[in-house]
């Protein structure tokens, strides 16, 4: 370089900004066959006191996207693991992507990678969302799930 500084201001990434980046992208990778199914389909309207689902339409460690008459936004019912039912915004609390289930029992954002557990009242468990996922409250009776009044 014949005595000359580098002028390279290129930033070396860190091993563990690599790994969150490729889980990241990964995340959004899964989520993309599922933003693409969805795009174009309206999603169910459930207002308060209207039915969601049949308890049997739901196998446990499933979810069923729903819209909240409501706010007019996305809402996910889902049968955990246990067989109980949790409803939530599907919306990220981070900037309003919609998230959606994965098979592990989570909700996932496709877009910033934020993930969180709805067994345990939407807390983040990863990403950049800080708050947890808003619950919806819901009842289960004769076979059925309601969106509460």
């Amino acid at each position: 370089m014949n005595g000359e500084k580098s002028t390279d201001r290129t930033k070396r990434t860190s091993r563990r900004e690599f790994l969150c980046l490729g889980a990241a992208c990964g995340l959004a990778a899964a989520g993309a066959p599922l933003l693409l199914s969805s795009c174009g389909q309206e999603l169910p309207e459930v207002g308060r006191g209207q039915e969601i689902a049949r308890v049997a339409e739901l196998e446990p460690n499933s979810a069923y996207a729903f819209a909240d008459a409501t706010t007019g936004g996305p809402g996910v019912l889902v049968r955990l693991k246990n067989g109980d039912f949790v409803a939530y915004s599907a919306e990220c609390t981070h900037q309003g992507c919609t998230v959606s289930y994965r098979d592990k029992g989570y909700l996932a954002c496709p877009c910033h990678g934020s993930v969180f557990d709805p067994a345990e009242g939407g807390e983040v468990v990863s990403g950049p969302a800080e708050e947890p996922l808003p619950r919806l409250r819901i009842e289960v009776r004769d076979g059925r799930v309601f969106r509460a009044s």
